[in-house]
């Protein structure tokens, strides 16, 4: 059976963050649920491209997905305050599924209280505000956490999470596949 995660995003989402990992995770068989966190399936991206997901946050059920994603962008800084997304988060986290966050969203795992004690890289406008973040890595993989530093590295992010789910032939593969 396939992998299945749940790809949660809201108002200003880095598009990047967003299109890349989930382009690339469909190529190897990961069933991506776009989840909007507002009352629609409409939302705008940090750069204005209009994005459409597949259902809301109301409608989804953890028991249904191996794993969480949290693109960030400038749409971190309020989801980290939502509580329907922490109370997902803590869910996903006391479930012990995969959780990645990129560039902002970090914030989002702070906030829900599942990042202490967990190595983990973020964007650099956070520093101020993330406890215990390193900041020289990319890419930081820890247990059931995936954290990424920014849009440039969207793609390494991806890769990393087939390499969790699907193992180091696969994302070597998809790499392979997409000249990386």
């Amino acid at each position: 059976m396939g992998k299945k995660l749940c790809c949660l995003f809201g108002n200003g989402v880095e598009e990047i963050e967003l299109i890349t990992p989930v382009d690339i995770l469909l190529r190897c068989g990961v069933d991506v649920s776009l989840v909007s966190v507002h009352g629609d399936v409409g939302v705008n991206g940090a750069h204005n491209i209009k994005l459409v997901a597949d259902t809301t946050i109301d409608k989804i059920t953890v028991p249904n997905f191996d794993g969480l994603i949290l693109p960030g962008g400038p749409g971190s800084f309020s989801l980290k305050d939502d509580v329907a997304v922490l109370n997902l988060v803590r869910s996903f986290h006391g479930a012990g599924k995969l959780i990645c966050a990129i560039c902002a969203a970090p914030l989002i795992l702070q906030n829900a209280g599942v990042l202490q004690n967990v190595n983990h890289c973020a964007h650099p406008c956070t520093y101020d505000v993330l406890t215990n973040v390193d900041k020289n890595e990319r890419v930081v993989v820890d247990n059931h956490f995936i954290t990424a530093k920014g849009p440039g590295v969207a793609a390494e992010f991806a890769f990393a999470i087939i390499e969790h789910l699907h193992g180091e032939s696969m994302a070597s593969k998809i790499k392979r596949d997409l000249f990386f």
